[in-house]
């Protein structure tokens, strides 16, 4: 017979079980637990031997949600409407206002003073002594800057003072801001020469940049 090949009437042809020809052979299958759980791969160690860096996902925490105002009038009346600002809708549950950037610019028929005091009647915040008159309840300085030629005068505040009203309990809602500015912190100015108690009257710029936040909470990553 033909040592080439097989007889069909040998048993070792359809043996079952272990392969003789692995016996005793350490292969990479050899000690593997067919019921491993792959999470117990991912170990601190496992990371550390292989230099590996793992990915935590993204992480994220919520904040108070903010609103930025940024408002603006060119005031050349005396009249009350000139001295409010209106939102287009109202905040609800404020907790926090601050100021990030006031600018007034003054004409020439104004007189030039050191400061400005900004008054807001929603937002009364500084205290002062007794007779500190208009200080008390103010809300904020805005610093005298610059003088342009035949232009007027620019007072500047870029949150150097980190003036922030708070509200414990929340405010319920924020519509309007009614404000008020007075040179060096005692003669209001205004925007028509025949107002009542006006010593500094003329045309002025005011622009005022505010960040509210509210109850309502807002996810960050």
């Amino acid at each position: 017979m033909n040592s080439n090949f097989v007889n069909t009437n040998d048993n070792n042809l359809y043996r079952m079980g272990v392969n003789p020809n692995l016996m005793g052979m350490n292969t990479q299958f050899s000690n593997m637990n067919s019921n491993v759980n792959n999470n117990n791969l991912l170990t601190e160690q496992t990371f550390q031997k292989y230099d590996v860096i793992p990915n935590p996902g993204l992480k994220s925490s919520y904040i108070n949600k903010p609103h930025k105002l940024v408002l603006y009038k060119n005031v050349t009346n005396n009249i009350a409407s000139e001295k409010v600002f209106t939102l287009n809708e109202p905040l609800k549950d404020v907790v926090s206002v601050k100021l990030l950037n006031c600018l007034v610019h003054t004409s020439n028929a104004t007189n030039t003073f050191s400061f400005l005091l900004l008054k807001i009647d929603e937002l009364k915040k500084n205290k002062s002594t007794t007779d500190g008159g208009k200080f008390n309840d103010s809300f904020a300085c805005i610093d005298y800057d610059l003088s342009i030629t035949s232009s007027g005068y620019i007072y500047k505040n870029n949150g150097t003072y980190e003036d922030i009203k708070y509200f414990d309990p929340p405010l319920n809602s924020l519509s309007k801001l009614t404000y008020s500015l007075y040179g060096d912190g005692a003669t209001q100015i205004q925007g028509d020469s025949l107002g009542d108690n006006d010593t500094a009257a003329s045309d002025f710029i005011i622009k005022l940049e505010l960040l509210v936040e509210t109850k309502e909470k807002l996810r960050v990553y």
